[in-house]
């Protein structure tokens, strides 16, 4: 299991937030809430997460947007896009977007953890950050 990950949970559903964050916390992770892309930019300005998990369709920014900007902005941090839309964010554009990870909802938590962990190993993997954090 990884340990001692900063994780940024950015979803306008207070029941995904909820769940996704009490199973996240409950592993040892310290996870932080955002209810829109504006105030995620805004908490990745003033802290550093290791990983983001956001929704696609969000009020004021999609995800899409919000991930082409964090990917643009800290290249080095883990992105997993959730949708329940999956016609309207295919993987094929979460991926050109930046996202390491993409999980369509619903979805069970074990189906979640396996995502979680490849996409911060994807993070891991690249040469970039090895780079940043040698």
């Amino acid at each position: 299991m990884i340990q001692e990950l900063k994780i940024l949970l950015v979803d306008d559903d207070p029941n995904i937030c909820e769940i996704l964050s009490t199973y996240l916390a409950d592993r040892g992770y310290t996870v932080e809430k955002r209810q829109n892309g504006r105030e995620a930019l805004e908490a990745l300005r003033d802290t550093a997460f290791d990983l983001v998990i956001s929704d696609g369709s969000m009020a004021e920014m999609d995800g899409f947007e919000f991930i082409r900007l964090a990917r643009n902005n800290y290249p080095d941090i883990a992105i997993i896009l959730m949708t329940a839309y999956e016609g309207k964010f295919p993987l094929s554009e979460a991926l050109k977007a930046g996202a390491d990870g993409y999980l369509t909802k619903p979805f069970r938590l074990q189906k979640f953890s396996l995502i979680f962990e490849q996409a911060y190993w994807t993070a891991l993997s690249r040469q970039d950050w090895w780079e940043k954090h040698a």
